[in-house]
């Protein structure tokens, strides 16, 4: 029982103490100001939210405290001095990670590995600041007595499996927050508010431990080219015409963008006995804008999402999510959207902790993330593999639209085309086609969720932007990135003067990162930090689409694409793009080609310093 009672204590007071810490530091680096009250209580949500960063820090030093007592049974001054180090180190590690916030922004990540080997160290870091961190520690050693563990060894030799049993155990469950998995550092976007609120929620040691516990090293790419090859230079002279500095539009309507999951453009040329396998994209997509080819950001969900959604691109052939700069704070249309009074809401029809996606859609901005156990009675409904199909998860997005102000953000990433199979009772008429015959059936629920968008009593005027996550269906290098893509305008009276934006073929290849662009651009938001360009006036930006795959970069300019290896200076394939979607010809290079390779190398190498910057 005195051991129960003390596991329990210990739980509590060291989960208070983290939260006091979590106090502390929110004071510290600005976040919160005791002169303005107001800056408290309004994020006051996700600091309550950190309580889960505390109990899970919590736990992991009572695995290793009362753990280790109820193994080796040592003595009650080594209890002591054990408790004391780690204590020490507790609050060593909030410190080291206040520091680092104050200076770079950030919680610390992979750069853990670094701390005692660069300049900006944890040696560097606390001469620098010894005066608070001096202050800290006499408070941390006054504050001690507070946390005092209890002593209760388990000296009985039958009672100690089941005793270190229970430690784990409890350990476990409080560590992993509950939810059955992990919780990475990066689950403090569930608190809300942003990067801001993440960072009030997020316990610095806990951000810490997980970062030495899971190996997490950088993702960057560290591409080597010639001294002679002014990179830097070319990069900054393309990126001087990209991103939003002057937005032409005005657009203060609704905007609906559903990702359609691992939908490839090569679908759209399908057909059986004339008839096309998307019969109502392919319909729709011809009185909507659209390009002649838009190019996928990255094989993966996360990736697809934060390339249109924050305008930039991803670490080569990774996600942001689970890397070093998960915690970055990045500029998306979300949250510039947000700050124009945008309400917004995003949902997916698989869970949201698959590859990150609920929390990476909380961090670019979208007030709330739903998945499909958000979704009432979802595990009675029809499913697939990985979750609800898209009726349902329509059905659910529209239901709590009705909640929301208008003007909204709507992002959904729909869930039927996530596996091959269809709801029971449905069948297709596909023979020849029959392996895409979820797609087909995924086309006809886009087709009903459309229907009720047209009858919904909308205030505004409003935009519907299809768009693929990402491809699934691919025997090419082109054929991976090849995704369909319509912008359609909906005006609620019906007889708008003039519509925002030209319902056109636009020339040229485009990418994800210039979703975000176009619409940063017709709702008159400023987006200088995106790297994408405009579909309303792409003739004021700089022509150029990257995509990347297996150590190989494409760029489009033109008819044009230049292939090259990362690895390999100096070689380069060229292909007419629209002849050759399968790349399996090279032709002679035009003399635009040097020039075009170069931008290549520049863009792949320079954008990811500036991504990881």
């Amino acid at each position: 029982m005195t051991f129960l009672k003390s596991s329990f204590s210990y739980l509590l007071k060291l989960s208070l103490v983290g939260m006091a810490l979590r106090f502390c530091v929110a004071l510290y680096i600005g976040l919160w100001s005791l002169s303005s009250p107001s800056s408290i209580f309004e994020t006051l949500q996700p600091f309550w939210y950190g309580w889960h960063f505390d109990l899970a820090m919590a736990a992991f030093l009572y695995f290793l405290l009362y753990g280790s007592l109820v193994l080796f049974n040592y003595s009650k001054g080594k209890f002591k001095t054990f408790n004391g180090l780690l204590f020490f180190l507790y609050v060593l590690f909030v410190v080291a990670d206040a520091l680092y916030m104050k200076e770079s922004g950030r919680h610390i990540s992979y750069e853990v590995y670094n701390l005692v080997t660069i300049e900006s160290s944890l040696g560097g870091l606390l001469m620098k600041y010894w005066l608070p961190v001096l202050l800290v520690f006499i408070g941390t050693a006054l504050a001690r007595s507070f946390v005092k563990a209890g002593y209760a060894p388990v000296k009985n030799i039958f009672l100690r499996v089941p005793a270190f049993l229970f430690v784990t155990a409890i350990s476990l469950v409080f560590c992993r927050g509950f939810d059955g998995i992990p919780q990475d550092p990066s689950w403090a976007y569930k608190a809300g508010g942003g990067s801001t609120g993440a960072s009030l929620a997020l316990n610095g040691s806990y951000g810490i431990v997980w970062a030495i516990f899971s190996g997490k090293k950088s993702s960057k790419e560290n591409i080597t080219v010639p001294s002679e090859v002014p990179t830097a230079q070319i990069f900054e002279k393309w990126k001087s015409l990209r991103g939003i500095n002057n937005p032409s539009g005005n657009f203060d309507g609704n905007i609906v963008i559903v990702f359609l999951e691992g939908w490839s453009g090569i679908l759209t040329d399908m057909s059986e006995d004339g008839k096309p396998l998307l019969p109502f994209f392919n319909q729709l997509q011809q009185t909507s804008l659209r390009p002649e080819l838009m190019l996928a950001g990255g094989h993966r969900t996360s990736e697809g999402l934060f390339a249109s959604l924050c305008g930039l691109p991803n670490p080569l052939g990774k996600s942001i999510m689970f890397s070093e700069i998960e915690n970055k704070d990045f500029t998306c249309l979300p949250q510039l959207l947000g700050k124009k009074g945008y309400s917004s809401a995003f949902f997916q029809g698989s869970d949201q902790n698959t590859s990150g996606v609920g929390l990476l859609t909380l961090k670019t901005g979208f007030q709330n993330s739903y998945g499909k156990k958000e979704i009432p009675d979802w595990e009675n409904l029809d499913r697939n593999t990985w979750g609800v199909f898209d009726h349902d998860l329509y059905k659910f997005a529209q239901s709590k639209m009705d909640q929301m102000q208008e003007p909204m953000l709507i992002g959904i990433n729909t869930n039927s085309t996530h596996d091959n199979v269809l709801p029971k009772g449905v069948n297709t008429e596909l023979k020849k086609l029959a392996e895409f015959k979820h797609f087909h059936y995924a086309d006809s629920e886009l087709a009903d969720f459309y229907q009720s968008l047209t009858k919904r009593k909308w205030k505004k005027d409003w935009v519907l932007v299809l768009i693929a996550d990402h491809t699934t269906y691919a025997n090419s290098f082109f054929e991976h990135y090849y995704l369909p893509f319509l912008m359609k305008y909906h005006s609620v009276s019906g007889n708008s003067p003039a519509k925002p934006f030209k319902e056109e073929l636009v020339s040229g290849v485009f990418h994800q990162n210039d979703v975000a662009t176009t619409l940063a651009d017709l709702t008159g938001t400023k987006a200088p930090t995106f790297l994408g360009r405009s579909l309303l006036h792409p003739e004021k930006y700089s022509e150029g689409a990257s995509i990347f795959h297996l150590g190989e970069s494409a760029w489009f300019e033109g008819p044009w694409s230049v292939v090259s290896n990362i690895r390999k200076y100096g070689e380069k394939k060229c292909y007419r793009w629209k002849e050759d979607k399968t790349f399996a010809h090279a032709l002679p290079c035009p003399d635009t080609a040097e020039q075009m390779y170069l931008n290549s190398l520049s863009f792949v190498k320079e954008s990811q310093e500036y991504l990881f910057k």
